[in-house]
């Protein structure tokens, strides 16, 4: 981890043993500060190195904040990565949440918002930022710390604790997360559903379209190889397959919208190929409140682990049963998930399902589902506590 010094405005790498650090966050533009113009150059006197360096008013700006909490050493993004190393990048983008939560406070610079904005107006420029539609500064709103945020012309405005009601509002993050230390710890990484999570990114944007998946390993705590190029669908399936080799969660596939009748069903709701893995971030807009059902011990209720063979097929326990409580819906079966909507622990998550008798390559006694619409419905759980538990194969990818 190079590290940039708040000081003298040089780089230097450290290892396990790396000194106190601040950490900036913002969303980039044109004139940003590059690597380049911070690694040595032997025409260059030190003079002139610094000179040509301090042009870059957010790095001085951040520089001086960290100094003034009695910090040496800070990590910005554009200027501490080398971006021509596909190894180097690789490694910062699977350790950035790490880099983030180890950090001592995170400065986030809000360069659309006005000195004398109230944050806590709804129309407040704080609440327009577009610091909060970006992808990357999901993570790095939760996972460090202490965030304090400062407006265009680096005037402190507050907080994430300050104003946790305030951006819980703003993003849909529970505020709680917000207050949380550290979130990537085990008991509160279990607090909050594999559903509750992906909704957060739900309205998010990254400029390469495969960073929407990557920003998010961290939140998940999850590694993987970039694929720029892969697009941004087979990205955001790689991370979903990554995610179900650590979590028997199966709220991760309660995922699509809440129908009441088959004529409510966008034209939009088709998966294609019966995918059991969403597309998009996006198809968990309507996911913040579902949680997994747990047993008196902490336990789940019925699940075991997933099992992701190489043949297109990802193996859980599912209680299915034919289709009779919603006849309106068309599909043959009912896949009654491990989850429930909070403050309502009647009733459990489920989707809808159609039944292959016979795919080519399967046993004859293998029965396959496909998932043929993005669409979610609440069902009675003493009705889902009687269905059957079965060994269920379904399509993970296309």
């Amino acid at each position: 981890m190079r590290l940039l010094n708040t000081s003298t405005l040089e780089l230097r790498s450290f290892g396990r043993d790396r000194p106190p650090y601040a950490i900036l966050s913002h969303t980039w533009t044109r004139d940003e500060a590059p690597f380049e113009a911070f690694t040595p150059r032997p025409h260059f006197s030190a003079t002139v190195s610094r000179l040509r360096k301090r042009k870059y008013t957010k790095v001085i700006k951040s520089c001086k904040l960290a100094r003034e909490n009695g910090l040496n050493w800070i990590w910005i993004d554009t200027c501490c990565i080398d971006k021509s190393s596909s190894t180097e990048l690789t490694e910062a983008i699977n350790s950035m949440y790490a880099w983030y939560e180890a950090s001592e406070v995170c400065f986030a610079y809000m360069r659309d918002v006005s000195d004398g904005d109230d944050p806590v107006s709804e129309d407040s420029s704080f609440a327009r930022s577009l610091w909060f539609t970006r992808g990357w500064t999901l993570q790095e709103l939760i996972a460090p710390r202490t965030v304090e945020f400062y407006s265009s012309n680096w005037v402190r405005i507050g907080s994430k604790w300050e104003y946790a009601a305030t951006i819980e509002k703003i993003t849909g993050i529970h505020r709680t997360v917000l207050k949380e230390p550290y979130f990537s710890g085990l008991k509160t990484q279990r607090q909050y559903s594999v559903a509750q999570r992906m909704s957060w990114a739900a309205n998010r944007r990254t400029t390469r379209p495969e960073d929407l998946a990557y920003s998010l390993m961290g939140l998940f705590n999850v590694h993987m190889p970039l694929l720029y190029g892969e697009g941004e669908t087979k990205a955001f399936f790689r991370l979903q397959s990554e995610i179900a080799k650590q979590t028997n969660d199966q709220s991760l596939f309660a995922w699509g919208r809440w129908p009441l009748s088959a004529g409510d069903i966008a034209e939009d709701a088709l998966i294609v190929g019966g995918s059991l893995y969403a597309q998009h971030p996006s198809r968990f807009s309507l996911s913040r409140d579902i949680i997994p059902l747990r047993r008196n011990d902490g336990g789940l209720a019925w699940s075991s682990e997933f099992s992701l063979p190489n043949d297109g097929y990802l193996r859980i326990k599912l209680r299915v049963t034919e289709n009779m409580t919603r006849p309106d819906m068309q599909e043959s079966h009912v896949a009654f998930l491990e989850c429930e909507l909070m403050h309502d622990p009647d009733n459990v998550v489920g989707f809808f399902l159609h039944q292959y008798d016979r795919v080519e390559g399967m046993p004859a006694h293998v029965h396959v589902y496909k998932r043929e619409f993005a669409t979610l419905a609440k069902f009675p759980r003493k009705i889902a506590s009687k269905a059957p538990l079965l060994d269920v194969f379904l399509s993970s990818m296309y």
